[in-house]
This record gives structure tokens, C-alpha cells and sequence, in this order.
């Protein structure tokens, strides 16, 4: 039998693994599908709405409970408890085993609304059963003689917590709720816009390297063709070695910059696909985008005009609120406050008992109703003494913090309209140099055109070929990077309106 060697070994194996490597997937991509895919199937684009959608459940939660109380449900399974313990029980120099038993339960559905006013009011319906065994005491028969009695309870109860002298932490609460809501939109949009950019410049980016990696061929064959026609100047003694060894080394140079555009094209491809939530190894298909419609002269004039209700603003505006009724309502709850507890319950009883009369053991049964009902009312002041300068300084931190935010207000006030006046003119300018570009472009594939037709007909170098095609190719990076920057731009004045 023949036993394959090492070499064979690994061989085989290598083909198993080229076999069983899943081929890459080949995928033909836009830009507007990248940034459909980025923002609405990748877990990033899940977790940007996620957020938003967390503080809108909790703003309707607060609002809901203002008006609707909160319903729990709490209860026990029946549970059975038996003890033995000795102690006097008919004569008492004579300790006698004690036995009891018992089977209960008890439930009780809660009701807790939350009032405008900042207390809490609660109301509690409470039903209790109780089967019990135990000793008569009463009699001394000979057999010992059990009492069983069966209590049922109802109750129903309500209780009222109610803070005085300070806000009502109820509004606080819902108001800061709401600038939570309002916070997370803009916190969307930014998170969307910061998305949408890094999907654009990794798109454009990748299309720009790819013309740069045939750039990049294009330079190293006019270094090799120049290397060849110095080696021919050599060998004729008009070039002389220290020349020629210069060709050589910018040959080099050309086949150095090839290959680092090579591996920056890989690593931007790499990048797009992971943004995507692509598989690293999959082939993207990329198309050149279009320009977009250029804004008119009316939206220019509206965005302007419309500064006030920026994003930025907006966002600096809630922070400030929110920060500045944290503030006040710490300062409301450092002086003197109070609480006021209240309380009212009331309910009902049955005690059914049947227990032994006489020593011959006859028994009766007894029912009993017992009806209960209390109310309590108390206020409790709190006045602060001395604290060790916490309280005043936790008041100072909240009245420094809502500074900070009110500056920050402040400043987004002040830099919004600047922002959006230079965003628009710089939309206007790439547009423009966007056609100007263009325009190039077609100048470039005529000059390229020219030179493939003189090159066919032997009256220009393959040199001066290579040059008109690097020009044209130079000159569509060009119009790429002005595009990246003109999209960017648009996704930029964008971000600066929630619609």
C-alpha cells in the first residue's frame, strides 16, 4: 500500500482548502444603495434608531402614567405550615404536645397613579384566607379535641404621599423627558449625517484609488519604456551610468508608489464593505454618482432665513432648559420642605369557627363578621441646619452646569447662520468648479484621442501616449475629489435641519 509523503500531504490539503474557500460575492453597488443599506440594514444604522426609539418610549411612558396609573398584580400560592411544640395544655404542670396547622394565601392587585403635583397616590384591594387546626384549651377530654377555623379578609385601602414646598417632580421628570426626546432627534440626525459621510468618503475614496492604482501602471510602464530607451542611450555612450542608474531608480520609485495605492485601494474597499456590514472579501462594483440638483435660489434664501430653527440650536436650547430646571428644582429642594401622608382604608372579615362543646364531642360552628375601617393624616417638615456645605454646593454645581449649557446656546446662536451662509457658498463654488472640471474631462479624452491616433500612425512615442491618458486620468480624480467634497458639503447643510 502506498503512503503518500509530507509533500503530497500538504499539497492535497491545499486543495481541499482552495476547494472549500468560499468564493467572494460580487456585488454592484451606488452610492445612494450604500447609503440605503448603511442606514437602514447595518446594525449601526439598528442602533442610531434604536436610540431614538428608547427616548420616545420613555416620554410616552411618563406622559401615559400622568393620566393612567400603574396596575401590578402580587400574590402568594397557597403554602401549608405544621409545627409540634410542648407546652402546658391541659393541666399546667404538664407540658403536652402543641400541634397546629395551617393553610393560606394572600393576594393583592395595586393601583399607583402619579399626580401633576408631584405626590403619588395609591390604592390597594387586599384579599387574604386563612385555614387553621389547633388545640381547644377549654375543655380536658380524653382525646384531644381541634378547632378548625377558617378566616376570610378583604380590604381596600388608599394612601396619598404628597411633597410640599418644592416642584412637582411628576412635571419635572416629564419635562425633562421631553428634552430627552428632542435631544435624541438631533442625536440621530448627527449620528445619520456622521454615517452618511464616512459611506460617502470610503465610496468616493475607493473610486478615486482605483483611478490613482491606474495612475500608478500608467507612470511605472513610462518609467520602464524610459529605463529601455536609456539602456539603449547607454549602450551608445550618450547616456552616461550615473543617468541611467537615476532612471532605474525613479523605475523603482514608480513600482514602490504602485504598490502602496494597491494595498490603500484594498484597505478603502475593505472599509466601505465593513461599513456596510459586507463581508470583507466581497467584490464591490462601484458606479461614479451623479451630481445632485444643485439647491435654487429660493431654498438658499429659506435656509438662510430659516437659521433660528437649526439642529445645533435646537439641541443647545434643550440642553439648556433641561439643565436649568435641574438647577431650580435642586435649589427648591434645599431650603425647608415637608410631606404630607394620608391614608384611608377599610374592610371585611368572616371567621367561620367549629370547635368541641362538651366532652362527648359535639361540636358547633360560629360565623362571625367583623367590619374595620382607619384613616391616618401626617405632615412632616424638614428644615436644614447644617449639612457641611453639600446641599449649597450640589446647588452651585447644578447653577454652574446650566451656565455652561447656556453658553454653549449662546454660541450655537451665534455661529448657526455663519455656518449655513459658507456651507451654501461652498456648495455653489464646487458646483461650479464641478462644471469647469467637466468640462476639462472632455478636453482630455480629445487631447487622448489625438494622441492614440498619432501613436497609430507612428508620429508620437508610446511616452507621449501614456501622457495624454495619466493627464485625462489625473483630471477624473480631480473632478472625484471635488465631488466628495461638494456631496459632503450637501450632507453637512443636511444635518443642520431635523426636516
Amino acid at each position: 500500500m502506498h503512503t503518500p509523503s509530507v509533500s503530497q500531504a500538504v499539497l492535497l490539503g491545499g486543495l481541499l482548502a482552495v476547494v472549500f474557500v468560499p468564493p467572494a460575492r460580487s456585488r454592484d453597488l451606488t452610492l445612494q444603495e450604500a447609503l440605503d443599506i448603511g442606514l437602514s440594514r447595518t446594525m449601526r444604522g439598528e442602533m442610531i434608531e434604536g436610540n431614538l426609539e428608547v427616548a420616545q418610549q420613555l416620554y410616552s411612558a411618563r406622559r401615559i402614567n400622568m393620566y393612567l396609573p400603574e396596575i401590578s398584580i402580587n400574590g402568594s400560592l397557597p403554602s401549608f405550615r405544621k409545627s409540634l411544640a410542648y407546652q402546658p395544655f391541659r393541666n399546667p404542670l404538664d407540658r403536652q404536645p402543641f400541634k397546629t396547622r395551617n393553610l393560606d394565601f394572600s393576594s393583592f392587585i395595586e393601583l399607583k397613579q402619579t399626580l401633576v403635583t408631584g405626590g403619588t397616590l395609591t390604592a390597594t384591594a387586599d384579599l387574604t384566607s386563612e385555614d387553621n387546626r389547633y388545640p381547644d384549651t377549654r375543655y380536658d377530654p380524653v382525646d384531644e379535641v381541634f378547632v378548625d377555623q377558617l378566616r376570610k379578609q378583604g380590604s381596600f385601602s388608599f394612601s396619598l404621599a404628597q411633597p410640599l414646598f418644592r416642584p412637582s417632580s411628576v412635571k419635572n421628570e416629564l419635562h425633562n423627558r421631553e428634552d430627552d426626546l428632542k435631544i435624541a432627534e438631533v442625536t440621530r440626525l448627527e449620528e445619520t449625517t456622521a454615517l452618511k459621510k464616512e459611506i460617502t468618503e470610503a465610496y468616493l475614496g475607493t473610486l478615486q484609488l482605483a483611478l490613482q492604482a491606474e495612475i500608478a501602471g500608467d507612470k511605472l510602464k513610462k518609467a520602464s519604456l524610459q529605463e529601455h530607451i536609456d539602456s539603449a542611450k547607454l549602450s551608445d555612450g550618450v547616456l552616461s551610468e550615473e543617468g541611467y542608474l537615476l532612471t532605474g531608480s525613479a523605475r523603482l520609485d514608480a513600482e514602490l508608489e504602485g504598490h502602496s495605492v494597491e494595498n490603500q485601494l484594498g484597505e478603502q474597499r475593505r472599509e466601505l464593505a465593513t461599513l456596510l456590514d459586507f463581508d470583507a472579501t466581497d467584490t464591490l462594483n462601484l458606479a461614479l454618482p451623479p451630481v445632485p440638483t444643485h439647491i435654487d435660489e429660493a431654498t438658499r434664501q429659506r435656509l438662510i432665513a430659516d437659521w433660528e430653527n437649526a439642529a445645533p440650536i435646537k439641541k443647545a436650547e434643550h440642553q439648556y432648559a433641561k439643565a436649568k430646571r435641574e438647577a431650580d428644582y435642586a435649589a427648591a429642594g434645599h431650603g425647608v420642605t415637608g410631606d404630607l401622608a394620608a391614608s384611608y382604608s377599610f374592610g371585611k372579615q368572616r371567621i367561620e369557627t367549629e370547635r368541641a362543646v362538651d366532652a362527648d364531642g359535639a361540636r358547633e360552628t360560629t360565623e362571625e363578621d367583623v367590619s374595620t375601617n382607619s384613616w391616618t393624616v401626617a405632615l412632616q417638615v424638614k428644615v436644614p441646619l447644617w449639612d457641611g456645605g453639600a446641599g449649597s454646593a450640589a446647588v452651585r454645581a447644578a447653577r454652574y452646569q446650566a451656565e455652561q449649557d447656556r453658553y454653549e446656546f449662546t454660541r450655537a446662536q451665534r455661529s448657526a447662520r455663519a455656518k449655513i451662509i459658507n456651507l451654501i457658498n461652498e456648495l455653489d463654488v464646487s458646483y461650479q468648479r464641478l462644471a469647469i472640471i467637466n468640462k476639462q474631462i472632455g478636453l482630455a479624452e480629445e487631447r487622448l484621442a489625438i494622441a492614440q491616433g498619432r501613436f497609430a500612425d507612428g508620429r508620437i512615442s508610446e511616452l507621449t501616449l501614456l501622457e495624454s491618458r495619466t493627464f485625462l486620468l489625473e483630471t477624473r480624480d480631480r473632478y472625484l475629489e471635488e465631488l466628495k467634497k461638494y456631496l459632503l458639503n450637501r450632507i453637512d447643510l443636511e444635518s443642520k435641519y431635523l426636516s
